[in-house]
């Protein structure tokens, strides 16, 4: 099998984890389980991150695809792909940097002695993170159409 879609199958594992990762988060700090949450969301951007390095090796051994041989409606998939990534690094940044703001607050510490976090905040925080979760998983649903054009092509 070529090695490219190898690593694109792996790839796609790896942000189905990640998006496992990401509901669960959601799950505990609903719960008001902030330690797990906070647990769960650091390995979601280690997942990120352990992708992009892999990708930035996959470029320099294997290259780039051959986007040449794609169908419109191929690359269209993928542009939308990457277009959920972009909102989910992007809404997952924003949620990351309003989580910090919030960590000494008794949202988080539970300690009533502790200030109240900001409302507009904590608002952000988590409307940047659902925006983040929920694009994860369309951008999951959407590599598997990826990926499966990418079998497709490679099976003609």
């Amino acid at each position: 099998m070529d090695p490219k879609i190898l690593f694109w199958a792996a790839a796609l594992a790896n942000l189905g984890v990640l998006c496992g990762f990401g509901l669960f988060g959601v799950r505990y700090a609903r719960r008001g389980e902030i330690a797990r949450h906070r647990r769960n969301m650091r390995i979601a951007s280690l997942l990120i991150v352990a992708f992009l390095a892999a990708y930035l090796l996959k470029v320099a051994f294997l290259g780039r695809e051959d986007q040449s041989l794609w169908s419109g409606v191929d690359v269209w998939v993928l542009r939308v792909h990457e277009l959920f990534v972009v909102f989910m690094l992007g809404g997952g940044i924003v949620a990351w940097l309003q989580g910090r703001k919030i960590e000494g607050t008794r949202l988080v510490t539970r300690d009533p002695a502790d200030p109240a976090p900001d409302p507009k905040v904590a608002r952000t925080h988590r409307i940047a993170g659902r925006t983040a979760v929920v694009a994860g998983l369309l951008a999951f649903v959407m590599a598997i159409g990826v990926l499966a054009g990418m079998i497709a092509r490679a099976g003609s």
